[in-house]
């Protein structure tokens, strides 16, 4: 039977390191396909999994949405999409797959992102204003 999950794994799973400060570089590409759109987290991005808000991780266990963190970061990092695709791309790629968060602690999540995923992204568009003007 034909999976009805919005997201797709199309790579291995998720292989992380640790390191000191406490976030994960990637071992091996991590690739999804979401709405149509593959998109490529490459081996080397640097991840902290979800970010959610503490009003979130009430509701939403960090390991039913690691993989849709490691690609929320990368999208947030390079800001290829909208913030709201970003946003919408995690919340479908947390409900997808066998060990999956559920469709209301996605929702929560999504909304946890909405109202404070701002910081991160203007963060994350401030860095590569930072990185393009220098010389």
């Amino acid at each position: 039977m034909p999976s009805t999950d919005p997201a797709k794994l199309l790579s291995d799973w998720l292989q992380t390191e640790r390191q000191p400060d406490g976030t994960r570089i990637l071992l091996r590409e991590l690739s999804v396909e979401v709405e149509g759109t593959v998109i490529r987290v490459p081996a080397g991005t640097e991840t902290d999994f979800s970010t959610i808000p503490w009003y979130g991780r009430i509701l939403v266990r960090w390991s039913r949405v690691d993989i849709a963190g490691v690609v929320h970061d990368y999208l947030y990092h390079t800001q290829e999409f909208s913030r709201g695709r970003a946003d919408r791309i995690w919340r479908l790629c947390a409900v997808s797959g066998g060990h999956s968060a559920s469709p209301c602690q996605a929702w929560v999540g999504w909304l946890a992102l909405r109202v404070g995923g701002w910081w991160a992204w203007n963060a994350c568009r401030r860095r590569q204003a930072e990185q393009s003007s220098a010389p």
